[in-house]
């Protein structure tokens, strides 16, 4: 049977090296948590990026369906915000901020850029739901996964070799 590499080694010559290698590395989780989302949270932004311009767009103004004012809006707010501590779990959202170029009496600011992924994504009483952001979630969820545990590895690799 083949052997298979679990993860980053560490060599030592007292029990005390490895713990002050430990702790070094447990001081400094946040960061390397930090350096591995990131990434991975922009391979998913990049293919919700992609799913919206493959979005059909309709101008004739029909009830139910999404103009190309509505799609640039989606596509210039997207983003991924800031880093978030949540008791022991850390991550990043990504999402839409603000408002499209579509103003209404209703939406004098235009239309909420949330609003419109919502209503595409889960669709509404007059428009069909369009999953496009579950579609690129589940497109990316290996990839996004590899890439923050190679990250992983490597800073944790780069700490444990420090002494």
């Amino acid at each position: 049977m083949a052997k298979r590499k679990i993860g980053p080694t560490a060599s030592f010559k007292d029990g005390s090296a490895y713990i002050a290698q430990l702790e070094k590395l447990e001081a400094n989780v946040p960061e390397i948590v930090g350096k591995a989302i990131f990434p991975a949270a922009a391979l998913v932004a990049d293919e919700i990026q992609k799913e919206i311009s493959s979005l059909r767009t309709d101008e004739s103004g029909k009830r139910g369906t999404l103009n190309a004012k509505q799609r640039a809006g989606l596509h210039k707010s997207l983003g991924v915000a800031k880093l978030q501590q949540d008791g022991k779990l850390t991550n990043v959202k990504i999402g839409w901020d603000g408002y499209n170029d579509i103003k209404t009496k209703r939406w004098p600011n235009g239309q909420p850029n949330q609003m419109i992924a919502r209503s595409i994504e889960r669709g509404t009483s007059f428009m069909k739901a369009n999953p496009f952001v579950k579609r690129a979630v589940s497109r990316t969820r290996k990839a996004a996964t590899a890439e923050m545990q190679n990250v992983l590895d490597s800073e944790i690799e780069k700490i444990m070799k420090k002494e």
